[in-house]
């Protein structure tokens, strides 16, 4: 049985919830949204996969829910939503798509499964689009499912790749390949096979949104000068780091504007 999740009152933008979150099971964050107004949604690149549910807030009861499996991304796409547009998700951490879904996520590199589609490349996703109460009812439908999956015996990411993920997110994406490999005694190779099957992207590319995103929470979060945002996260120069801003979020130093950023465990 399913244990409710309450997202009430719906927030009007992405919102991670306080529970829900099992890391252990591989579950990043939980989260949820439910559209004021029209516009025009932002999405980083977070080299995440998610599962989410797609729904009309306005009608009760929930009746036509559409699910959605995304891809790991490496550059930032804007989502229109319309006023009454609900979405709830569950982000997934590195390593764990394919035990829980049965797909690679390099399959999905920049891309989605939607509705049918979702359907038929694992089934069981069927069942998260049964007729809901009220928005509350998917988180928790969310976390239930995927907890299903694990307790139905399908392997957890081996211990030394969630090693060699940890050691890049502790650094921020500065640690480089052959350094996790010398600390996890295989070779560069093996890392960079790990890394690319947990999470679908190239190590490089991996590690350069961890490092875009340590630079986005130095310059929002602590307020940092973009030099100083720029030496912390590691980057050449301030140049260099506001070509990556530009590159991965389409923004700049000096016009961070209204962005959302998401959580990042290890």
């Amino acid at each position: 049985m399913q244990t409710p999740i309450s997202c009430s009152p719906h927030p009007s933008r992405y919102t991670e919830l306080s529970s829900g979150a099992d890391p252990g099971h591989g579950i990043e964050a939980v989260w949820v949204s439910v559209a004021d107004k029209a516009r025009a949604h932002r999405v980083l690149p977070d080299g995440r996969c998610d599962i989410i549910l797609r729904f009309c807030a306005k009608v009760r009861p929930i009746n036509s829910i559409t699910v959605v499996v995304t891809g790991p991304t490496t550059r930032h796409y804007d989502v229109l939503v319309e006023p009454g547009m609900g979405f709830a998700g569950i982000r997934l951490r590195p390593g764990f798509f394919y035990p829980i879904l049965g797909l690679s996520p390099g399959l999905l590199r920049d891309g989605n499964l939607m509705g049918e589609a979702a359907i038929g490349a694992c089934p069981q996703l069927a069942d998260l689009c049964a007729e809901a109460t009220s928005p509350d009812d998917l988180p928790g439908r969310l976390v239930a499912f995927v907890q299903h999956r694990i307790a139905l015996g399908h392997s957890l990411p081996p211990i030394k790749t969630l090693r060699i993920l940890s050691a890049l997110h502790a650094s921020g994406g500065r640690l480089a390949v052959q350094d996790i490999a010398r600390m996890q005694d295989i070779s560069t190779r093996t890392v960079q096979r790990i890394v690319r099957d947990a999470t679908g992207l190239p190590p490089k590319s991996y590690a350069r949104i961890l490092q875009f995103h340590r630079a986005l929470r130095l310059l929002r979060d602590h307020h940092l000068r973009p030099s100083e945002a720029a030496f912390e996260a590691g980057y050449a120069d301030q140049a260099h780091m506001t070509h990556a801003l530009r590159d991965f979020g389409g923004l700049s130093p000096a016009r961070m504007g209204d962005v959302t950023l998401v959580t990042l465990g290890d």
